[in-house]
């Protein structure tokens, strides 16, 4: 995707309001460049009724200029307020847009991507790319527009002299130009660079184990230390970039203040021009001249920018999860379909000949078949890879089927969309995630209207407020980070408390007992019988104490 349309979108976030974001940007440009204006005609004035010997006219003229300058910078001080607001309103814009997106994605997406890249985009590509509208995009345009204003006046004082000053910045602005390809190119590599450093360091952090335990860990911090240094190396290359934009601006604001004093001196003494005028037009072009590098210098930064929307946009156009995974699929006679495999009421759950796989040239599942009754509780067992985690996650609708249908409440799910499919699950992984939060509000996060009676039901049944009482505030006890200011098992009980007070007709445990110690396991397993004929249980499991727990066992191969 070129430049202009990464341009184009950018400004398409904002939407219709657009028009009042350039209008403010259009207003601050005038508004500044007419108190400019007004100084460097007061200048005038002031020099050719001095220089003619009217001094009469001086305070009326300073008068005039004064409620003329106040008017400008009304004007200024307006539209800058205008501008402040759009420019917030189209981040704020911009930002819901990432993080609904990020919702909206399939969970296949997370399983792909490390966590850090999305970490970088939000605390980098995102802000860079605000940036635009906060003051990148202002700085390039406002220099155009303000340099078109002060041309205005410093035409109509002296042509020649003001075509000679144009020129002279032409040249300036093109050297500029070259800079942009090689800033543009460097933004890209610092904004790969920052991704893969985020990644690292959130390696680092959630490994900290393991970091310090194996020698595997001082790689990890070598290779976030070289990580790192290539950053600053990037970063260093920019700088340069940047200084040599700013030291060709200040080289050749000296060359124009030279060439005006030769050209203003050849000017007055051939008497092409007053010296009234002259002044004007020195104090004018001092303004236009530095809006005029101003463009060449912050046009660069803007390019540089536009890399980082580019990745902002590339995560926007990923594709999300659809409602329904299945609502392409057309079965015309799914109700004949539903007669003819006679599924009765008391099957809550059918998996009907399933295939899917990760990866097309290796099929995971291949006409699977498995039916759970209404309040059975049933446990899925097998060895390690054969497919039990991947049944829980087309269960949830986290994934396609690639044939078959699976059934639930007597329904396909061709007939009813992922949020209705995971209301009706309550789900427990085998590492639960609690929030940094207290236990109460960890609870409620399966019931958010939950009162704090409801929550301590549900911590009872998951056999978890004897422990949850021992600690001095109690429920009010804050977790910690992924809860690990508890143990294992009282994670995990919080988490059946969880499940417990969602209320759903089934419960999906995905090797729930298999990381906890033996009285760990059988505080667990006491919170799952106390379920038992009360739910639909499906437990994905190994240890024989938990499988015995089972009304019946299906064993994958």
């Amino acid at each position: 995707m070129n430049q202009w349309k990464i341009f184009i979108k950018t400004i398409n976030i904002m939407g219709k309001r657009c028009f009042l974001y350039f209008l403010g940007i259009l207003f601050m440009s005038i508004g500044w460049s007419l108190f400019a204006i007004m100084t460097s005609l007061l200048m005038k004035n002031v020099v050719d009724a001095a220089e003619n010997g009217n001094a009469t006219k001086i305070p009326l003229i300073i008068i005039g200029n004064i409620i003329c300058g106040f008017i400008s910078l009304v004007i200024y001080r307006g539209a800058a307020i205008l501008y402040n607001v759009e420019a917030k309103r189209a981040y704020a814009n911009l930002c819901k847009n990432v993080f609904a997106k990020e919702i909206k994605l399939p969970f296949s997406y997370y399983e792909k991507h490390h966590s850090g890249e999305f970490i970088s985009k939000i605390s980098y590509d995102l802000e860079k790319m605000g940036s635009i509208y906060s003051s990148r995009l202002r700085r390039a345009v406002a220099p155009i527009l303000q340099v078109i204003v002060y041309l205005i006046p410093m035409f109509i004082l002296n042509w020649q002299i003001t075509i000679c000053f144009i020129c002279v910045n032409v040249c300036m602005l093109i050297i500029n130009t070259f800079l942009i390809k090689p800033i543009r190119d460097v933004s890209k590599k610092i904004s790969n660079s920052n991704r893969d450093m985020t990644e690292k360091m959130s390696n680092l952090l959630q490994g900290m184990e393991q970091t310090r335990m194996y020698s595997a860990g001082k790689e990890t911090i070598e290779e976030f230390i070289k990580e790192n240094e290539n950053f600053t190396r990037q970063s260093r290359k920019k700088f340069l970039f940047m200084a040599l934009l700013e030291s060709s601006s200040k080289g050749f604001e000296l060359v124009c203040a030279l060439a005006f004093l030769i050209i203003g001196i050849y000017f007055t003494n051939n008497e092409y021009t007053t010296l009234g005028s002259l002044t004007a037009i020195y104090s004018l072009y001092g303004v236009f001249s530095f809006q005029f590098l101003q463009l060449g210098k912050y046009l660069p930064e803007l390019i540089g920018c536009l890399v980082n929307a580019q990745n902002i946009f590339d995560f926007i156009c990923e594709d999300i999860e659809p409602n329904c995974w299945y609502e392409d699929i057309k079965y015309e006679d799914i109700d004949n379909y539903y007669v003819k495999k006679k599924i009765k009421a008391e099957q809550e759950i059918i998996i009907d000949k399933i295939d899917f796989s990760y990866r097309k040239e290796l099929k995971l599942l291949h006409n699977f078949y498995m039916n759970i009754n209404k309040g059975e509780c049933v446990a899925i067992t097998g060895q390690s890879g054969c497919g039990k985690s991947t049944i829980s996650k087309l269960l949830l609708g986290l994934y396609k089927v690639e044939n078959g249908m699976i059934w639930i409440d007597g329904q396909p799910y061709l007939k009813i969309n992922n949020m209705e499919i995971r209301q009706k699950i309550a789900y427990v992984p085998q590492e639960p995630y609690l929030f940094n939060d207290s236990i109460k509000e960890n609870i409620r996060i399966g019931k958010l209207n939950a009162t704090d009676e409801e929550i301590e039901n549900a911590a009872k049944i998951a056999h978890a407020h004897e422990f949850i009482m021992k600690f001095e505030n109690g429920y009010e006890t804050m977790v910690g980070e992924r809860g690990n200011k508890l143990s294992g098992g009282e994670r995990q009980r919080i988490a059946i408390a969880r499940a417990i007070i969602k209320d759903a007709p089934i419960i999906l445990l995905d090797e729930a007992t298999s990381a906890l110690d033996n009285e760990s396991e059988q505080f667990v397993n006491e919170s799952l019988k106390s379920l038992i004929n009360k739910k639909t249980i499906i437990m994905i499991a190994h240890r024989p104490s938990t499988i015995a727990l089972a009304d019946r066992e299906i064993i994958m191969k």
